[in-house]
């Protein structure tokens, strides 16, 4: 049954990615009293780019065209490793910690710089050059993160993180517990190129993200947009199943129907969540870009807190 909870988990990922975007990018819209775009955009946009001729620039290297299927790839074994729809390991979960899922982070992270690299675009080494100055400084936040949730739990099984928060209400609503929140929420909108960060234009003055694929096309390109959608997916659900709300998904002992209900209910927590990234990308201005810098500071002061507040209750 592990492997098809397995299979069922890449399939989810994979069919409800591209709506959570959907989602995010129409009621932006509405805020602003805009007709918007459907939630179904995404697909669309995909289906299209998968029927349309993928060009690739002269002067690049095979790295060019292996970047976003290995991306896409690196991505679906992380939806397998990590407590998305079910609150214990399946079968692949074993291969990785959260360290080792962040590593696997890094690596897709890296390969879509060195493809976007490859493309020798002006374009794309801006976009290249601004994401790896910002993970500089992300990463070892995110990894002091991480260790405070191993501190909490004497492990950094995501699995049993998740149980020993939603199982401990004095760790739960502890002071380290609300840093390491705080701290994971200002990480998580740089990882997911939200404002005040990112913002989601082809400005060059803005874009991050938005430059890298610049020399991608047809089925390049909707791999590499895949690959976005999916990491963004992951985060998120990582965020809630794990950080905020880790109760009620799914046990061992619970059965394959209350899998699939919450998968449901799984979106519905996406849902609560995008409409506050929503809101955020609607009402704040756009950092500059030397001003990113010090978000990140406030980032890691949280997760410094944390470990202050751990020792100092222990």
């Amino acid at each position: 049954m592990l492997y098809l909870y397995s299979f069922i988990e890449i399939v989810y990922v994979l069919l409800a990615a591209p709506l959570i975007i959907g989602v995010l990018r129409s009621l932006e819209e509405r805020i602003e009293s805009k007709q918007g775009p459907s939630i179904f955009q995404p697909y669309y946009d995909l289906i299209k780019l998968f029927h349309k001729e993928s060009i690739v620039p002269e002067i690049s290297s095979p790295i060019f065209r292996f970047g976003p299927y290995a991306i896409v790839m690196f991505y679906a074994f992380l939806a397998m490793i990590l407590p998305i729809i079910t609150a214990f390991p399946l079968a692949f979960a074993p291969s990785a910690d959260f360290i080792g899922g962040g590593l696997f982070f890094g690596a897709a992270a890296a390969i879509k710089k060195f493809s976007a690299i490859d493309s020798r675009s002006n374009y794309a080494h801006l976009g290249t050059s601004r994401s790896a100055s910002l993970a500089v400084f992300a990463e070892p936040i995110t990894v002091l993160i991480f260790i405070m949730l191993g501190v909490i739990s004497n492990t950094n099984n995501p699995f049993v993180i998740n149980q020993v928060l939603r199982s401990s209400p004095q760790w739960y609503y502890s002071l380290v517990h609300g840093f390491v929140l705080a701290a994971f929420f200002m990480i998580l909108i740089v990882e997911t190129g939200q404002l005040p960060v990112e913002s989601h234009t082809n400005g060059e003055l803005g874009m991050i993200d938005q430059a890298m694929p610049f020399e991608y096309t047809g089925a390049d390109l909707a791999m590499y947009k895949l690959g976005s959608y999916m990491k963004t997916f992951i985060l998120l659900s990582v965020f809630l199943n794990v950080y905020i709300i880790p109760f009620g998904v799914p046990m061992e002992s619970s059965g394959f129907w209350s899998i699939i209900i919450y998968m449901g209910i799984h979106l519905l927590k996406l849902l609560g969540l995008i409409v506050i990234f929503a809101l955020l990308n609607t009402t704040v201005s756009k950092f500059r870009l030397y001003k990113n810098f010090d978000y990140l500071a406030v980032a890691f002061a949280f997760a410094f807190l944390a470990s202050l507040a751990y020792y100092i209750i222990k």
